[in-house]
């Protein structure tokens, strides 16, 4: 640079510049031949391993298939098919489970079509273009599931498994078409009725009695609240007591519903979680438990990085306390002492003392997960937040919040999954889940070491159903956001 005249121009001398970057070209598409000779058999030793890994393979292809469909003896899971699924809940009680599975397929389905409702508006919104997942390739994110529900109703054998699986089928699949096309503006309130939905289904079974019907009208009032907020008046004082007025007429109404109409018409006690039991409990403590531990475990990661000391020594050493500790261990501790901190006329069941366990179990691995991905968002993020004015927390919720649980998304399902698969142990606690089931189906003098193999696999096969279709979902969200990517 010239001394003298700051603005000439400056020589950059003659350094060649830096090449660019080519894109990519697209994939080479191979005829099905050639693309065997190019990848299995280009040489001796490809050639060998590709004849040797082919034989292994094709040989135990053949046992598995051989023992799955003929020499295997499915007896003991055809007879105890309902075993398995629901345990000893009272036979004549059933059609609470059916109308809860209808319950819950709807519930499932209005929030599907909610959620796409809401990303077409939010893309909408941004200017681009929302393109939703075809038919087939939903098949083929839940395809275990899907032969996971075939193998059941292949195995029942008649035809009301096969009716239950229509009209749940048929309400999710409508009620997801209905909630898809749901304006923008109303999404809030849809979304509470998947709350109220989902709670109607949890009480269809355990009854309607005691504060059952608070649950409902918590999620019924948030959906009046949403839609009064979205009627254009500004937030002045009467619209605020509109809408307390209005909630308190929810409850109201609710509370009179639930005292004085449901008596009348149905049975309202239900049956309790000590007669829950089978494949079903296993389903329900992992959706319970993960729904319970991931803001617990969102709360603690946010309180260990807080600036007061008082929480953050809290957190941490409840973190490290439970992360300490065999889920066993708690587990067997929440069956002995939970009764004496609570001091209840009516002692809570086991699978509720076991859920407490779970959840918190759950919650400290979360926290740390969430920790993590906390630590990975940058400080420009929080200093671009503080340098528009926004307050801590809506830098926290807006900001930060999105980037670290998008960064954490593998591990956090991972985590999920497990807590899945250890909703086997409660077994060891005297709760009548799946493997309880199998243990008492191999009590009855018929199948007395008889068949342990094939219900092992059907076990087994439940349990990878599951987890495969969460873990499929994961990669999915992982693709939709990018996860890994600059």
């Amino acid at each position: 640079m010239d001394p003298q005249n700051p603005y000439a121009p400056v020589d950059l001398g003659t350094e060649e510049p830096l090449p660019s970057l080519e894109p990519e070209g697209p994939r080479e598409h191979l005829p099905p031949g050639r693309w065997i000779r190019k990848r299995l058999f280009n040489n001796r030793y490809n050639s060998l391993l590709t004849i040797v890994l082919v034989t292994v393979l094709g040989f135990a292809t053949y046992r598995v298939g051989r023992f799955l469909f003929v020499t295997a003896r499915w007896d003991p899971v055809v007879t105890n098919l309902e075993n398995f699924m629901i345990g000893r809940f009272p036979r004549a009680e059933r059609w609470r489970v059916i109308a809860q599975v209808i319950l819950w397929a709807a519930t499932i389905g209005l929030g599907w079509g909610a959620a796409v409702a809401g990303a077409r508006f939010r893309a909408t919104q941004s200017g681009v273009e929302y393109l939703e997942d075809r038919s087939l390739a939903k098949l083929r994110r839940y395809w275990a599931l899907v032969a996971l529900v075939v193998v059941l109703l292949v195995t029942a054998g008649t035809l009301g498994p096969a009716v239950v699986a229509i009209c749940s089928v048929a309400a999710g699949a409508g009620l997801q078409k209905l909630g898809a096309r749901v304006p923008g503006r109303w999404i809030g309130a849809v979304w509470a009725l998947v709350g109220a939905l989902g709670v109607l289904g949890f009480q269809i079974v355990s009854g309607f009695d005691g504060l059952a019907w608070l649950w409902t009208a918590v999620f019924v009032a948030a959906g009046v609240n949403s839609m009064l907020s979205q009627r254009g008046f500004p937030d002045t004082r009467r619209e605020r007591q509109t809408r307390l007025a209005a909630a308190a007429a929810v409850f109201i109404a609710a509370y009179c519903i639930y005292a004085l109409l449901l008596p009348a018409l149905i049975e309202t006690e239900g049956v309790g979680w000590d007669n829950w039991e089978g494949f079903r409990v296993n389903l329900l403590a992992a959706a319970v438990a993960t729904v319970l531990a991931f803001p617990l475990g969102l709360l603690l990661a946010l309180a260990r990085r807080s600036g007061f000391p008082a929480l953050r020594i809290m957190a941490t050493a409840y973190i490290e306390l439970i992360r300490g500790v065999p889920l066993i261990t708690l587990l067997l501790m929440a069956q002995y002492f939970i009764g004496f901190f609570l001091n209840t006329s009516t002692p809570l069941s086991l699978v509720s003392r076991a859920l407490a366990a779970m959840t918190l179990f759950t919650a400290a691995y979360i926290a740390e997960i969430v920790r993590g991905g906390l630590q990975a968002v940058p400080n420009g993020q929080v200093e671009a937040g503080n340098a528009i004015g926004l307050s801590p927390w809506k830098t926290t919720r807006l900001i930060v919040l999105p980037q670290a649980l998008r960064a954490v998304i593998p591990a956090m399902v991972g985590q999920f999954i497990s807590l899945f698969k250890d909703t086997s142990l409660l077994y060891i606690i005297g709760v009548a889940e799946i493997l309880k089931i199998r243990e008492l189906v191999h009590a009855q003098p018929a199948f007395r070491g008889y068949g342990i193999a094939e219900t092992l696999i059907f076990v087994m096969f439940a349990f990878w159903a599951v987890s495969f279709t969460m873990s499929r979902e994961s990669q999915r969200l992982e693709r939709r956001l990018g996860v890994g990517e600059r």
